[in-house]
């Protein structure tokens, strides 16, 4: 994610599928999947404490299937699969920009 315009396009996909948008758009380079990693981990985290139905809607929303859930469950736990959803997301863009011809 070292590209602006990239990284600003996951960001508001991020804030769409998940309905937050208070999510930071981080500095453009190595750190910043990290960055956004942390921040869908926290929401994560939040919703399996307070409110599991919007866990289950974010992932849903992301477009997750139930076995990339489990494996990044098993993988890494809540941490994988936030990593998951963040390239997802970045799926997402790099989709809609390849086919709109811009990329």
């Amino acid at each position: 994610m070292d590209e602006a315009e990239v990284l600003l396009t996951v960001v508001q996909q991020l804030r769409k599928d998940l309905n937050e948008e208070e999510i930071p758009v981080p500095a453009v380079g190595e750190h910043a999947f990290e960055q956004l990693r942390s921040v869908v981990l926290q929401h994560m985290e939040d919703w399996q404490r307070k409110d599991p139905a919007a866990f289950s809607r974010a992932i849903n929303r992301v477009d997750l299937s139930e076995r990339q859930v489990d494996h990044a469950m098993l993988r890494g736990g809540l941490r994988e699969l936030a990593g998951d959803m963040v390239l997802r997301c970045l799926l997402k863009v790099l989709l809609r920009k390849r086919f709109a011809g811009l990329g």
